[in-house]
C-alpha cells in the first residue's frame, strides 16, 4: 500500500507549537530534527512527480486540442457555401482589433473552454495564456482556406460560363459579328470581376483562344471547304495556299508550307479530321485578328 504525504505536513516541518521541546544537543533533539527534514524531503519529491505528472496530463490535453481544432476546421468547410461565405467568422468568430477583444465568439471558443476545463489545475493559467495567439495562428489558417475556396468557386462558375458562350459561338452564325463581339466581351467582362489577379490573366487569355476556335469552328460547320481555303488549311487549286487570307475583313498570314496538307492527304480525311486540323491550324490566325480588334 501506498502512503501519501500531504504537502502541507512536509512544508510544516515539525511543529514547534505545543508539542514537547528537546534539547538540541540531546540524542531525540537530533532525531527528531533529522525526522523533519525527511518529511520536507518527501514533500518536495511528491511536489515534482505531481509537477511532472502535470505537465504530461497537460501536454495530452493540448494534443487532443489541437486534434479537435483540426477536425472542426475540417467540418466547417465541408459545411460551408461552395463560395466558402461565413467559413472563417464560424470557427474563429470575431474580433475587435482596437479594443483587442472578441465581440463575437466562434466554435473555437468554445472548445477552448472545453479543453480548459481539462487542464490540470497547475496549468490552466499557462493555457489561458495563449487562447490569443493560438486565435490568432487559426484564424489566419482558416482565412487562406477561405480565400482558396472563394478562388476555387469563381474559376468554376467563370469555367461553366464561358464553355457555355463558346458551344453558343460555335453553333452561331460565324459571319453575324456583332453576336461574337457580344458574347467574347461579356465573357471578358465577367472574367474582370475575378478576385484572384493571376487565376483572371490566365482565364482572360484561355477565353480569347477559346473564343476564336470556336469561331473557327462555326466557319467549319457552316462551309467546311471554303473555311479551309480561307484560313490557308488545304490547298486551292491544286496547290497549298501560305500567302495571307481574308478572315473578317482583315489579312492574316497563312501556315507553313510544313504544316499545309497536300491535296492527296485532304483527300484521305475525314470531314471531322478535316475540321479539326483546319480548326487547329486556324484557331492562331483567328485570334490575331481578333487582337487586332
Amino acid at each position: 500500500m501506498v502512503h501519501i504525504i500531504p504537502l502541507s505536513v512536509g512544508q510544516r516541518r515539525l511543529d514547534t507549537g505545543n508539542a514537547v521541546q528537546y534539547p538540541q544537543g540531546s540524542p531525540i533533539g537530533g532525531a527528531m530534527q533529522g525526522f523533519g527534514d525527511h518529511l520536507s524531503a518527501l514533500a518536495e519529491r511528491y511536489q515534482q512527480m505531481k509537477d511532472q505528472q502535470d505537465a504530461f496530463d497537460a501536454e495530452l490535453a493540448r494534443r487532443g486540442f489541437d486534434a479537435r481544432i483540426a477536425q472542426a476546421e475540417d467540418e466547417v468547410a465541408a459545411n460551408a457555401p461552395a463560395d466558402g461565405a461565413g467559413m472563417h467568422e464560424a470557427m474563429y468568430g470575431e474580433v475587435d482589433l482596437r479594443a483587442g477583444r472578441v465581440v463575437k465568439p466562434g466554435l473555437y471558443d468554445t472548445l477552448f473552454d472545453d479543453a480548459k476545463r481539462t487542464m490540470p489545475e497547475s496549468q490552466r493559467a499557462a493555457f489561458a495564456g495563449q487562447k490569443e495567439n493560438k486565435r490568432v495562428v487559426g484564424a489566419y489558417r482558416m482565412a487562406l482556406r477561405q480565400k482558396t475556396k472563394r478562388d476555387d468557386y469563381e474559376k468554376a462558375t467563370v469555367d461553366t460560363t464561358l464553355t457555355t458562350n463558346a458551344i453558343a459561338i460555335a453553333k452561331g452564325d460565324p459571319n453575324d459579328t456583332a453576336t461574337f463581339e457580344a458574347i467574347r466581351q461579356s465573357g471578358l467582362d465577367l472574367i474582370a470581376k475575378i478576385g484572384n489577379p493571376l487565376a483572371r490573366q490566365a482565364a482572360e487569355a484561355a477565353w480569347r483562344t477559346n473564343s476564336a476556335k470556336a469561331l473557327v469552328q462555326a466557319m467549319i460547320a457552316t462551309d467546311p471547304k471554303r473555311a479551309a481555303e480561307m484560313l490557308g488549311a488545304v490547298p486551292v487549286g491544286g496547290r497549298v495556299r501560305n500567302d495571307t487570307a481574308a478572315v473578317g475583313g482583315s489579312n492574316v498570314s497563312g501556315e507553313s508550307n510544313a504544316t499545309a496538307v497536300t491535296q492527296e492527304q485532304s483527300g484521305k480525311l475525314s470531314l471531322d479530321e478535316s475540321r479539326a486540323q483546319a480548326s487547329g491550324t486556324a484557331a492562331g490566325s483567328v485570334l490575331r485578328v481578333l487582337q487586332i480588334r
